[in-house]
């Protein structure tokens, strides 16, 4: 069994997953406790922090696997042909584009997420960032609780 596939056991992932979720919501419900804008903003740094650090033994293992499969890639490839330069170009925007929209995405759902909890505040609401950061929380821990890999390779952990 490689370790990266002893990184996705359950008893392994849940730990980390509930730091994230817990992490997750404290970084959402910082409008709630902290008035200071800048002072929410290192805040939100240090919770990103944590979040990162959680992920980093799973990060590891999937370094590991990539650098097998690139190893794999080259052998197969010494035997291919090149790939055209059009090719390269066309897949480099692709990549770009996904970047960018990702990008995007993010920061327009935290925008959505900060303005829907002023309105809530605004209508008087109580805790008007710290529950839905919750429910963000809660989602958070349980995406950190699916395994990643490659289902044919279950450890016997896990079945």
């Amino acid at each position: 069994m490689t370790r990266s596939r002893m990184a996705t056991s359950l008893s392994s992932r849940v730990l980390p997953a509930l730091v994230t979720g817990a992490a997750t919501a404290a970084y959402y419900a910082t409008p709630d406790v902290i008035a200071s804008r800048a002072a929410r903003g290192w805040a939100k740094a240090g919770l990103t922090a944590v979040i990162a650090a959680t992920s980093l033994p799973e990060y590891r293992a999937g370094l590991e696997d990539m650098r097998r499969a690139r190893r794999d890639v080259v052998e197969a490839a010494a035997d291919a042909d090149p790939m055209p330069v059009r090719a390269k170009v066309v897949a480099g925007a692709v990549a770009a584009v996904a970047v960018v929209g990702g990008v995007a995405g993010v920061v327009a759902a935290e925008r959505w997420v900060f303005r829907r909890g002023q309105a809530r505040a605004a209508a008087g609401a109580s805790w008007p960032h710290t529950l839905p950061g919750l429910v963000l929380g809660a989602v958070a821990a349980g995406l950190a609780l699916v395994p990643v890999g490659d289902p044919a390779e279950k450890s016997s952990t896990d079945r």
